[in-house]
């Protein structure tokens, strides 16, 4: 992973980040797919690396995530992209039904806790009853006396 030029992320504008690609096949170490740019440098003009997508964003969680691109690499590059995009979009669905099976549950939590919030109220008001009426045989028995 170690280079002979250094990528700063300052010195790249919004036109050259739209030409990066997204390589799904070779996640950085955050877990996300990796992008590759091309190199400027006159070292090693038109070689490609992969980055994080996170490493132009902001520097305090930048992810330091960084290798040159090889040329068996790049060989069956179109076969790992599709396998890559159709194992995000598995992730996607299953992110999805950990949200619905999350949403049921959250729906079964808050409905139970509906109901013993409403037994709660009920044997509140009960108890209040009882106090009215204790306090009004207490008035009552001061005034007897």
């Amino acid at each position: 992973m170690a280079s002979s030029s250094t990528y700063t992320s300052n010195t790249r504008s919004k036109k050259i980040k739209s030409k990066s690609k997204l390589d799904f096949a070779n996640p950085c170490d955050c877990g996300y797919p990796s992008r590759i740019w091309t190199s400027t440098t006159k070292d090693n003009p038109g070689k490609e690396f992969r980055v994080c997508p996170n490493s132009t964003d902001n520097p305090e969680i930048k992810c330091k995530f960084w290798e040159w691109v090889n040329k068996e690499d790049t060989v069956n590059k179109k076969k790992r992209d599709e396998v890559g995009a159709q194992s995000c979009e598995v992730r996607a669905q299953s992110c999805e039904v950990r949200i619905a099976i999350m949403d049921h549950d959250f729906n079964i939590y808050k409905k139970n806790t509906d109901e013993e919030f409403d037994k709660i109220i009920r044997k509140i008001s009960s108890l209040k009853t009882y106090v009215i009426v204790l306090f009004m045989l207490f008035v009552v028995s001061l005034l007897r006396a």
